[in-house]
């Protein structure tokens, strides 16, 4: 099986010269992956566990999870540092002189493993996740897929995919039970004061809340609403054939004003500072969206919002400067951070506190 793969990949390199680089590497990312399927799982009980975390089993298939979460991040860093080849010794070849894929991975994938576990047992401690072992886990996934199933053929609405994969079912349940648990903390050990809030503020605005950029531009907008607040179609061909008419001379070398003079539409040309730290106002409208974008001089695409056709060039980009955003218009967002930190904080002692037991055979004798 390995010597045909790795002979489609030389064939296919061969016929495909005009692959990038970067598009070869993809190649032999995934003809590793092919090739190191490692099957730990199939040589080893079912109630194996790979270590325990203050008494708590990270069962075998939590530490294959981890291993195949880090597997293309290690493929890329030791193909980036060692432009390491692909091939059948590769997880098990010293690169560098010390640097062994094989036993890095391993080693990553503890490390996460173990981060998780913590984070399950602090779940469990808030009675957010009452079993956190990996049956209980391979249960609730199954029980949820069965009532998506379920719900599909009642013609019943579900929100997310139709079939949980257990990789995405765990993401998902590591997720919100992350959120109930900052929920319940905040709710009682955690719930800060306002100063308390005012202080992370203050010893966090320089990495968190330094106000963005602003972008002025030169704007021209015309409509093609009819009287009645309603699109007109044949209004709206019009609208946009003069609007790429101006777009075109602007292209072909023609200031800005001058195009827009020509089509006859000058009186519509106004100015505008958008500010970069209005999140909600950028995200749902596409001319702010584009205007962020732009350099100054550049001119932008056309584009649609609200029955108009607008077209920018922008005129300054300001720097990032001393500013910060303002305490009191983002003092949700500040919670959240608040509470984020705190739970990484705690997370991390409960890391360091803890006692791990290594399951030094199984560990030592894993391969790729």
């Amino acid at each position: 099986m390995t010597r045909v793969l790795m002979g489609l990949m030389v064939h296919k390199f061969c016929s495909l010269k005009w692959l990038s680089i970067a598009g070869l590497f993809i190649l032999i990312v995934v003809t590793i992956l092919l090739i190191a399927k490692p099957a730990f799982t199939q040589t080893h009980h079912e109630d194996a566990y790979i270590a325990t975390v203050d008494g708590v089993e990270i069962h075998v298939s939590e530490f294959q999870r981890a291993i195949d979460a880090n597997r293309a991040g290690i493929i890329k860093y030791f193909h980036e540092k060692y432009d390491a080849a692909p091939s059948a010794a590769f997880w098990t070849t010293p690169y560098g002189g010390n640097e062994i894929p094989l036993e890095l991975i391993k080693k990553k994938a503890l490390e996460d493993s173990i981060d998780q576990k913590i984070r399950q047992i602090l779940a469990k401690e808030q009675g957010v996740l009452p079993d956190i072992s990996y049956a209980g886990f391979m249960q609730n996934f199954n029980l949820e897929n069965q009532r998506r199933q379920q719900a599909i053929k009642n013609h019943q609405v579900i929100f997310g995919p139709a079939q949980y994969t257990e990789d995405a079912y765990y993401e998902y349940m590591m997720a919100n039970t992350a959120l109930l648990v900052k929920n319940h903390l905040m709710e009682h050990d955690w719930k800060p004061s306002e100063q308390q809030l005012i202080t992370f503020y203050e010893a966090n605005k320089r990495r968190l809340y330094h106000a963005p950029a602003t972008v002025k531009v030169r704007q021209l907008s015309l409509s093609f609403l009819d009287a009645n607040r309603n699109i007109d179609t044949l209004l709206k061909t019009q609208v946009k054939r003069k609007i790429e008419k101006a777009r075109e001379k602007i292209s072909s070398g023609i200031s800005f004003e001058q195009a827009v003079k020509d089509i006859k539409q000058d009186d519509r040309v106004t100015e505008q500072v958008y500010n970069l730290d209005s999140y909600r106002h950028k995200a749902r409208s596409p001319v702010a969206q584009a205007s962020a974008d732009l350099l100054p001089g550049e001119v932008s695409e056309i584009i649609e919002e609200n029955g108009r056709f607008y077209l920018m060039q922008c005129m300054e980009k300001d720097q990032l400067s001393s500013k910060y955003l303002a305490f009191d218009g983002i003092r949700e967002q500040v919670l959240k951070d608040y509470i984020d930190n705190q739970y990484e904080e705690y997370a991390r002692e409960r890391l360091t506190d803890a006692k791990v037991v290594l399951n030094e055979e199984l560990y030592r004798n894993f391969l790729m």
